[in-house]
């Protein structure tokens, strides 16, 4: 059965996942990460909301499936984590962001920043079709900007 995620307005988001930065788990990644903007750091565990977690898991499992192992994906860039849990507003707005539910991901922003477009940005298309499996938007798809912004959201 796919995931039915809530529209990405307060009212719904509240609804579905409770108030921002509540009802959150750890997450144990089926791979070692590597912070975006530090890439010394390993990450081996995030933070997300507890009605996302068995869901990103699979597209963790997913993405390490498609590559055939670690190797492939740090090849792909996609063991570069760009946050998860991060309760603040929305970049130029007042909306809170859906990051403060812990219910979207960012991957490789270096390289898929948001104000890059589809002829810029390097986020593989099979990525993208992992997280769409699990109904996770792109909004890169959706909007052709911000590729590394996945979501439990609809828009």
């Amino acid at each position: 059965m796919a995931n039915i995620w809530p529209r990405q307005n307060f009212s719904a988001m509240v609804n579905y996942y409770g108030n921002v930065g509540e009802n959150q788990t750890k997450l144990i990644l089926p791979y070692p990460m590597r912070l975006a903007w530090d890439k010394s750091k390993l990450v081996t565990k995030i933070t997300c909301h507890e009605k996302v977690s068995d869901s990103l898991e699979r597209v963790f499992k997913g993405i390490l499936q498609h590559y055939g192992g670690l190797e492939n994906v740090q090849a792909a860039r996609m063991d570069l984590f760009g946050g998860c849990l991060n309760v603040r507003r929305m970049r130029g707005g007042d909306a809170w962001s859906i990051h403060s539910w812990g219910a979207a991901i960012d991957l490789d922003p270096d390289q898929n920043s948001m104000s890059m477009h589809r002829d810029k940005a390097t986020m593989p298309q099979a990525v993208i079709e992992i997280f769409a499996q699990e109904n996770w938007l792109s909004m890169g798809n959706a909007r052709d900007y911000d590729y590394m912004h996945f979501q439990a959201a609809l828009l």
